[in-house]
This record gives C-alpha cells, sequence and structure tokens, in this order.
C-alpha cells in the first residue's frame, strides 16, 4: 500500500535534516585538512582492527569484549568517518 504523503514528507525531511547538518559540519573542514585526516583516520582504523585481531589470536584469545570494542566500533568506526571525509563534495 501506498505511504500517505504525510509519511513521505516526514522521511524526506527527516533524511534530509541529517543529511544537511552532516553536510554543513563536514563542510566546516577545508578540503586539503579533509582529505589529510580522512586518511589518518583509515590508516588508524586498519591499524586498530590488525591490532586488535593480533592481540585476539595471541594473547587474549578470550576477551570478546575487547574485539567488539576495538575491531567493530574504533576499527570501522574511524574507516567509516575517513571514507566520509574523503568522499564529501564541497
Amino acid at each position: 500500500m501506498a505511504n500517505t504523503f504525510l509519511e513521505i514528507m516526514l522521511d524526506d525531511l527527516g533524511d534530509g535534516i541529517r543529511r544537511k547538518i552532516h553536510n554543513f559540519v563536514v563542510g566546516l573542514v577545508p578540503k586539503p585538512v579533509r582529505k589529510i585526516v580522512g586518511l589518518i583516520l583509515i590508516i588508524f582504523g586498519v591499524a586498530a582492527m590488525v591490532g586488535t585481531w593480533t592481540a585476539g589470536m595471541l594473547w587474549f584469545p578470550d576477551s570478546e569484549v575487547m574485539f567488539i570494542i576495538g575491531f567493530v566500533i574504533v576499527g570501522m568506526g574511524s574507516i567509516g568517518w575517513g571514507i566520509a571525509l574523503l568522499r564529501h563534495k564541497g
């Protein structure tokens, strides 16, 4: 069943506001700085993921919390923000 006009507008409004705020905040950073910070975040994310994986395999095989925090939150979060900064058009 098709959505009502109000539901469509509210969905677009919520996503549009989030995207506008993200573009505004990222747009405050100059382009050369954005590129450097994006690359640093990607490199840091990869290093955090590899370090967490190595520590989990060799030294702390029973620590799932460390894996979740280091690999998922820090590693993937850092890579995601780095890609967002590098792909920003503005």
